[in-house]
């Protein structure tokens, strides 16, 4: 366990060094604060409320969730698997005494703590931007999108999970990046004339959150959905670490 929560803090430092992530970290911080000033200015000029301030955290979770954090993601596995392959860093990295299993999990953990990272941002950001221009307060705009961000976290790690298998194939960042991308974009738009297909890909529940809080939906459908993206992720996660194994660097 030791070499593995060095190897997750290494992994951690080098995106933090990424101008890339501290530009979406500021992004998740920024949006919410400048779309509160502009909506409280809009609502307050056409005298009613366009948006309830209550949903006004779930509203930015909807774009950071649909848009935002994939890019994130798909730009973040790209980097620390393709890229780290074309400049040959992944090649020091495997010469040191540490299994290629450790390597490859650590690079996960440290995907996965930058969406949580992200998601706790967004929150804080989303909720004061609620509390301080929409002149509201509630607790249960609070309870809601802890929630709602907390339940967000899943599909993303999903997400990441596939994004890193896929990033295995390729030996360039930007070419991974393309991949990622157009992929999930056709399975949006697949959702939308082949909805029953859909669901059997992870990205047709990036908004799972919004079924938390709708209060109508039997525990045992979340239960079935999370289980379906428990394996999802198991087998991207073993099929993406069998390439990364056998890989020749």
């Amino acid at each position: 366990m030791p070499s593995i929560t060095a190897g997750v803090w290494n992994e951690t430092i080098k995106l933090a060094s990424r101008k890339k992530t501290l530009f979406f970290l500021a992004v998740m911080i920024v949006l919410p604060v400048a779309a509160g000033i502009l909506l409280s200015r809009f609502q307050s000029g056409i005298g009613i409320g366009a948006i309830a301030s209550r949903d006004f955290p779930i509203l930015m979770l909807n774009l950071f969730t649909m848009v935002f954090l994939p890019l994130f993601v798909f730009m973040g596995a790209a980097d620390v698997f393709s890229g780290e392959q074309g400049d040959r860093t992944l090649k020091l990295v495997l010469t040191r005494p540490v299994s290629r299993f450790k390597v490859f999990a650590s690079k996960q953990l440290a995907l996965a703590l930058y969406i949580a990272l992200y998601l706790v941002a967004g929150l804080l950001a989303s909720t004061l931007s609620a509390l301080l221009f929409q002149q509201t307060s509630g607790i249960g705009m609070i309870l809601d999108g802890l929630l709602a961000y907390g339940a967000a976290i899943v599909p993303l790690i999903v997400l990441s999970i596939a994004a890193t298998f896929l990033a295995q194939f390729f030996s360039s960042s930007s070419t991974a990046l393309t991949v990622s991308l157009l992929l999930y974009v056709a399975f949006k738009v697949m959702a939308f004339f082949l909805p029953q297909l859909a669901t059997y890909s992870p990205t047709a529940y990036t908004d799972w959150h919004m079924l938390w809080l709708s209060g109508s939906l039997a525990g045992s459908k979340l239960t079935s959905i999370f289980m379906f993206l428990a394996a999802c992720s198991i087998l991207f996660f073993t099929a993406g670490f069998y390439v990364f194994d056998k890989k020749e660097i």
